[in-house]
């Protein structure tokens, strides 16, 4: 027993053993995880990784033509003080949290900030979503853990830092295309085309994907169209200007909704009834564009401007009837400039950029009664939300001795006016304006090994979404107060044996006037949020990544942390000393990939999390999982054509667990199970 037990935990160990009876082969494979020493680009000033101050993770994912590509998710669990909830309900989108920030998003990303490709994924108040990304063209991920308020504002508990195909692509050719078709589990079909072409100093990029499926729960099916154009156009060597657009379609998601824990022990695959009643789910299209320019004034001296803008049609139905169909209509722009340049004195090195960053915000948001039609108007309401933010960071270099600090203020205003009278005026407005500052110095213990320690700030404002959903029935809360962290890290990283990567950081976070979520029995399904005293983060973030031979690459990831209130009565009850819920306690990734006779690739993956506790009376929670994947391509190539047949099955064991707890959910119903044996395959081609 004891042994069938480890086998089933552990068997990845197995493969270890593989590479040992495979000494004859010579082909190497391309690092499973890349944490470059080229420059991070994250940081605002470009700097390599070791001499970084600050914790950051790099990761280029090579293995994504071996993984199912439906989330985030699969990218992401390499990244150690990461952890996310919800890959497979489309409705809910992927919750992230960083070192806890994010936890308390009910649906999207909240109190962390999302870049791709440079311009703003997150919205003005603080909300992100990803179900506009293309997972297939993404080329290099960068995570700041820390505190970024000072480099990016609202909403930086963390930063996810994105890139997509660019103009790199056309290295050796001046024209590709690569096409892909896959089938999953639960009649999931995925296509993808990507093409580009090169013109002298012109190229074009352009993707299409389209993704369908019924889901594992009963009433999960959802249906998506995305479309990616890129443009790139070289004025010379030292300017060029860039121009992204982005387009998504959802027309179905339909969302199964929450169960309480014996729905979720009994019958997993069930949908909520009142979901079904109720039509729940949501309609989604979405338009994006932005321009990037960027050149060389003189030595030393660069200019970077954007200007972007972005709308969304979103309609809503909730699993009830009062207010329960909303339709919002979202347009988000901004622009942002800034200078850098740097000046060498002997041995010391000055690198410094200035800038600025304006966004706006409009949404007009309607309630209507959900009687699977429009019912009667309950709330119409215009939201605004304006910031303009400015900066300053400077990089200081002597010797073995590396400084980072940045500052920046932010002015944010919120407005909200009512436009639905019959139960009074309810507009109202809020100025949360904000001061962020970092400051962090790392020193070389070694040529390739670096000790360092950094503090830094963070603020989290309301976003409109949840100032205008008001428990006493109003339509905007200005009793919601912007949350605030303070964020002290230490650690080492270094390179051994020239590619093999560690870092070990330590962190400690206080926040106070945390935000969460709540519901209430009138509504349930809709989520109100407060204010509810501090807390303290503690943790530990270890990141290794090792080559044996050329035919293995190993790499893992392990985060403990301790999420807890410090300061928090509820209904007279003093919750001090109760764990943040929607976070594990532990978590940790183990990844090996192996080259087996030249053409067969082998990605084998176990994942571990901990415990997690499902509302802030920490009266119930989940137990800690185990889950292993395991997925194989075959390359065939010719000349410039290469074919990869692929396939993979992730949760080989059906280990039960829920794939999104909703945090606080009224009744007990936190739970929403994730799918058992979840097979993939497909082939790319490459042309």
């Amino acid at each position: 027993m004891i042994y069938s037990v480890f086998l089933k935990k552990y068997w990845f160990v197995g493969f270890l053993i593989i590479p040992i009876l495979l000494t004859g082969q010579t082909d190497s494979i391309p690092p499973l995880l890349q944490l470059e020493t080229v420059e991070v680009r994250a940081l605002k000033i470009p700097k390599p990784w070791l001499r970084s101050a600050t914790s950051v993770y790099q990761l280029k994912p090579v293995f994504k033509d071996q993984i199912a590509q439906n989330s985030l998710q699969e990218y992401l669990t390499d990244i150690p003080g990461v952890f996310s909830l919800n890959a497979n309900n489309q409705v809910q989108d992927l919750r992230i949290a960083i070192r806890g920030f994010g936890s308390r998003a009910a649906f999207g990303v909240r109190g962390i900030k999302l870049i791709v490709d440079g311009i703003p994924e997150t919205t003005a108040d603080g909300q992100g979503q990803l179900d506009n990304l293309n997972l297939s063209i993404i080329e290099n991920i960068e995570v700041l853990p820390g505190g970024a308020s000072a480099l990016y504002g609202n909403a930086s508990g963390g930063v996810i830092h994105i890139s997509t195909t660019d103009e790199n692509a056309f290295s050796d050719a001046k024209a590709f295309v690569n096409a892909h078709i896959g089938l999953q589990s639960f009649n999931g079909q995925q296509y993808q085309l990507t093409t580009g072409r090169k013109f002298d100093k012109t190229s074009f990029i352009f993707h299409a994907e389209h993704q369908s499926g019924n889901g594992y729960r009963e009433y999960a099916r959802f249906k998506s169209l995305k479309f990616n154009l890129r443009t790139v156009h070289e004025f010379s060597k030292k300017s060029k200007l860039e121009l992204l657009l982005n387009y998504m379609d959802s027309p179905t998601a339909q969302d199964p909704g929450g169960v309480n824990r014996m729905s979720f022990e009994e019958t997993p695959r069930a949908a909520r009834n009142q979901n079904v009643e109720f039509l729940a789910g949501e309609e989604i299209s979405q338009f994006k564009g932005a321009l990037r320019y960027q050149t060389t004034l003189v030595e030393n001296i660069n200019f970077n401007t954007y200007g972007f803008y972005s709308s969304r049609d979103f309609t809503g139905r909730l699993p009830f009837s009062n207010s329960g169909l909303i339709l919002l209509k979202r347009h988000f722009f901004g622009a942002g400039s800034s200078l850098n340049g740097k000046k060498v004195i002997n041995q010391f090195e000055w690198k410094w950029e200035s800038g600025y960053e304006l966004l706006g915000q409009r949404d007009n948001r309607k309630r209507f009664d959900n009687d699977a039609a429009a019912g009667e108007l309950r709330l119409s309401q215009d939201e605004q939300f304006s910031n303009a933010g400015f900066f300053m960071a400077n990089d200081l270099s002597w010797k073995k001795w590396a400084l980072n600090t940045a500052i920046r203020y932010d002015l944010n205003q919120i407005e909200a006016i009512d436009d639905f009278l019959n139960d009074g005026d309810d507009s109202g407005s809020l100025d949360l304006n904000n001061f962020s500052y970092t400051f962090g110095l790392s020193y070389a213990i070694q040529p390739s090994a670096f000790i360092f320690g950094n503090i830094s700030t963070s603020f989290e404002t309301p976003t409109l979404n949840e100032l205008s959903n008001n428990p006493d029935g109003s339509g905007f809360n200005t009793a919601l107060n912007a949350q605030s962290a303070f964020h002290y890290e230490a650690g080492i990283k270094g390179l051994f044996n020239n590619n093999d990567r560690y870092q070990l950081s330590f962190f400690l976070i206080n926040s106070e006037q945390e935000l969460l979520p709540f519901e209430l029995e009138a509504s349930p399904g809709r989520l109100f949020y407060r204010n509810v005293g501090s807390t303290q983060r503690r943790g530990i973030e270890l990141l290794l990544q090792r080559t044996f031979g050329d035919f293995l690459q190993g790499s893992t990831n392990w985060s403990w942390q301790d999420v807890t209130f410090t300061d928090y009565e509820l209904d007279g009850n003093n919750l001090a000393g109760n764990k943040l819920p929607g976070l594990p306690d532990f978590q940790g990734n183990i990844r090996v990939a192996i080259r087996v006779a030249n053409h067969l690739h082998l990605n084998i993956q176990q994942q571990f999390w901990g415990r997690i506790y499902t509302n802030d009376a920490n009266d119930e929670f989940q137990k800690a999982k185990t889950v292993s994947n395991i997925s194989f391509k075959y390359e065939l190539k010719k000349e410039r054509f290469a074919l990869f047949p692929y396939f993979g099955i992730n949760n080989i064991f059906q280990t039960r667990y829920a794939d999104n707890i909703r945090i606080n959910a009224f009744g007990g119903r936190y739970y929403e199970a994730a799918p058992g044996a979840f097979l993939f395959g497909g082939v790319r081609i490459k042309i």
